[in-house]
């Protein structure tokens, strides 16, 4: 079972990675989603019951860690809080600039710059 969960982690985990290296921000922030996913997926595989038993257990009761499970409900939380800001910003970035292609937005704003040194409005 810890194989088959690092596998899928380890899968996530590349797919978010080469989300985040493109260059359209929705891409960006799926793939952040994504490693948020492994990272939680990860914590819970830590906590499955091939560790070891607890202090007071009976004797064949599957036992797993409390611990890495809150950590792992902690983790959760802050992914959708950071999911929700990415899609909050992508969404001004769009309304702001018409785009969300990444050097279409440097190519506005090195615009807007030499606009601005010129006395432009």
């Amino acid at each position: 079972m810890i194989l088959i969960a690092s596998l899928v982690v380890g899968l996530l985990f590349a797919c978010g990675v080469r989300l985040v290296l493109e260059r359209e921000l929705v891409r960006v922030a799926c793939g952040t989603v994504l490693i948020t996913n492994s990272s939680v997926l990860l914590i819970l595989a830590g906590s499955f019951p091939e560790r070891g038993e607890a202090v007071n257990v009976q004797q064949g009761w599957p036992v797993t860690d409390p611990v890495l499970q809150s950590l792992a409900l902690t983790a959760i939380v802050i992914g959708f809080a950071v999911s929700a800001l990415l899609l909050t910003l992508v969404h001004r970035t769009q309304r702001a600039h018409g785009s969300l292609r990444t050097d279409r937005l440097v190519e506005a704003e090195v615009k807007r710059v030499h606009d601005t040194e010129r006395g432009g409005p």
